[in-house]
């Protein structure tokens, strides 16, 4: 009986701007699905660049060595 009274007294235009809030919810999860997956590839991606980086100038250090050592003889 008090959820009949509680209905009554509610305007209907309360309920109909209630629907749009949760579509707009819904879209707002999906885009933050959406942007979790995107930040979790970009995160992979990078890691992997960083470590090609990484072996990059591990190598030209090997180089820049053995080139010092050849001059100095």
């Amino acid at each position: 009986m008090a959820g009949e009274n509680l209905m009554a007294t509610i305007p209907q235009e309360f309920f109909s701007s209630m629907g749009s809030l949760i579509i707009l919810l819904k879209a707002l999860g999906g885009f933050i699905i959406l942007y979790l997956i995107f930040s979790i590839i970009n995160l992979i991606i990078n890691r992997n660049k960083r470590k090609e980086i990484s072996q990059i100038n591990k190598n030209l250090e090997d180089i820049k060595r053995l080139l010092t050592k050849k001059k100095k003889k």
